[in-house]
């Protein structure tokens, strides 16, 4: 396990070092190396046997029918672009009767601050209802700062700061699974602050997504530019140059998180195709 976890990083720093763009596929790795503009990295769960041998499922499809009916009901957790992402799914799929969107998102949340929403617990209260077949995740705007524990503080990227943070990624993941949801955990967009930072928590995200078995979906690498630095405007499938970003450099203008919620759901309806021949 500490060879395969050893390899793992190395696989993730390459990834990361060269900013998603023009990725052949890596051999050995559990995700699909992407070219600009293609919208989703396939996390595979790696069952292990031996000490450094895997085995993949890689026939059997990500996204089941749907628990009830013909709709699949898809719920988005996460922080304030969770809430603009959710706008843009809505919007997206207006008069599709095959998928309804709930918003469980929150602004000002996140995973460090459990005083001020505890994204765990609530996410197995989610789960539990078992009213939902997709789950749609995005968080980490707000976790660059240190986690508070009984009068100890763990600063970010630290020991105490991974671990906790690791844990509460991969019990949410395992949550929302075990209530027979596939998971859609999105990458923090590329922004024009903090750029190392969110990086290296998407590389976080994308590690956990490979050890549970869920879909991670990059949405840095698809909206910077030709160079892979930070552009508020992106051209449309006609060629039209349009600014999609707020002036913070995080958010979305409404055309925007049109653009930055199509990542998503052509990843979810790629999959719904194929549920569709089961």
């Amino acid at each position: 396990m500490t060879a395969f976890r050893t390899v793992f990083a190395a696989v993730f720093a390459a990834v990361f070092a060269s900013g998603f763009m023009g990725l052949a596929p890596i051999s050995g790795s559990p995700f699909i190396g992407l070219a600009f503009g293609e919208t989703v990295q396939v996390a595979k769960a790696a069952k292990t046997g031996s000490e450094g041998s895997t085995k993949t499922e890689a026939s059997t499809p990500y996204l089941s029918k749907p628990k009830t009916g013909d709709t699949y009901h898809i719920v988005v957790l996460g922080d304030s672009l969770g809430d603009g992402l959710h706008q843009g799914l809505t919007r997206l799929n207006k008069g599709n009767d095959r998928v309804k969107v709930t918003k469980k998102s929150k602004v000002n949340t996140g995973f460090v601050r459990v005083d001020r929403y505890d994204w765990n617990k609530a996410a197995r209260k989610i789960a539990k209802t078992g009213n939902y077949d997709i789950g749609v995740v995005l968080i980490g705007l707000n976790d660059l700062q240190s986690f508070r524990e009984k009068g100890r503080r763990h600063h970010f990227k630290t020991d105490g700061w991974m671990k906790r943070y690791r844990d509460r990624i991969d019990t949410m993941m395992q949550d929302l699974k075990a209530a027979g949801m596939a998971v859609y955990w999105t990458s923090i967009p590329i922004t024009k602050r903090y750029q190392k930072e969110y990086k290296f928590l998407n590389t976080l995200f994308a590690e956990a997504a490979a050890k549970n078995g869920v879909r991670f979906v990059d949405t840095w690498s698809p909206l910077a530019n030709a160079q892979g630095k930070y552009t508020p405007f992106h051209r449309d499938t006609s060629g039209k140059r349009k600014n999609i970003r707020m002036r913070d450099g995080i958010h979305f203008t409404p055309t925007g998180y049109l653009i930055f919620a199509k990542f998503v759901d052509d990843a979810i309806k790629a999959d719904m195709k194929t549920a569709a021949v089961q």
